[in-house]
């Protein structure tokens, strides 16, 4: 076998093949092989995406073998790509795989070379015979977009039991904070009447432009300067509670909008 299996034409064609394969698809193809396989082939694109085309294909296998070689980190589509399938196994595994990484130091390079091909291969082969619908909250949120939101909130309480993470991802799917900038001015006005300032602040901190602007266009010229000036002395502390104050807001509306206190559409 050929030492240079590593090289610019491979590791462009690997960065495709991941770029446009679903991690569940990956998963599926590394479900039933072994984790000592798994740790080198994670080690192989971790090392692979420290190098760029100028490097050449005999400099890339000796940093394979060369403890003392460094790597860039930043930027790393490879090395992002390993840690993303790593993520992805279940606990049991991800202890195993972490052992043999503690271990696996250097490698035969036909060894090598014989997992990076089946790997592959494994991949390609799934891809080729799945067909993957995406995302399933977002699948259910685009059906049940059509349907008015009390029935919407009837089948999130009647899945909420057996599925509870699969309902939040599919009342995220249904209406984000960001879709606030698609409300009427009425939703608009009769949140800032129920809202407190402090949770107000938090969530258009960061927030989009033009949600910060269809919040402080509906508002006196007063209470916007006590916003701005409540949303300037958040702590570092506070700050990180934006997302939370965020999806509190969102939480209001689809209940305001259930009990047709508010209209989202």
């Amino acid at each position: 076998m050929s030492k240079s299996f590593i090289n610019d034409t491979s590791l462009e064609e690997l960065k495709e093949l991941l770029d446009r394969t679903p991690l569940q698809v990956i998963m599926k193809a590394f479900h039933e092989v072994d984790d000592a396989d798994i740790a080198v082939f994670l080690l192989l694109l971790d090392v692979a995406s420290g190098k760029t085309k100028s490097d050449s294909s005999e400099e890339i296998r000796r940093t394979l073998v060369d403890d003392d070689a460094s790597k860039e980190d930043s930027g790393n589509t490879l090395s992002d790509h390993a840690q993303h399938i790593f993520a992805q196994f279940p606990i049991q595994r991800q202890v195993r795989i972490t052992e043999l990484l503690a271990v696996t130091e250097m490698v035969d390079t036909q060894q090598a070379e014989q997992i990076w091909e089946d790997l592959i291969g494994k991949m390609k082969g799934t891809l080729e015979n799945t067909m993957f619908f995406g995302n399933s909250a977002k699948n259910i949120a685009k059906f049940l977009s059509q349907v008015d939101i009390q029935r919407q909130n009837q089948l999130i309480d009647a899945l909420e039991k057996k599925h509870p993470q699969l309902t939040n991802s599919i009342a995220d799917s249904l209406f984000t904070f960001e879709d606030l900038a698609e409300v009427p001015d009425d939703a608009i006005i009769t949140l800032l009447q129920v809202l407190e300032k402090n949770t107000l602040a938090l969530a258009l901190y960061d927030a989009p432009t033009v949600i910060q602007d269809r919040f402080y266009n509906n508002m006196t010229a007063e209470k916007a300067e006590s916003i701005e000036e409540e949303t300037e002395q958040l702590t570092f502390e506070q700050k990180q509670l934006c997302r939370t104050a965020q999806q509190s807001v969102v939480s209001m509306v689809r209940n305001f909008a259930a009990k047709g206190l508010l209209k989202i559409r």
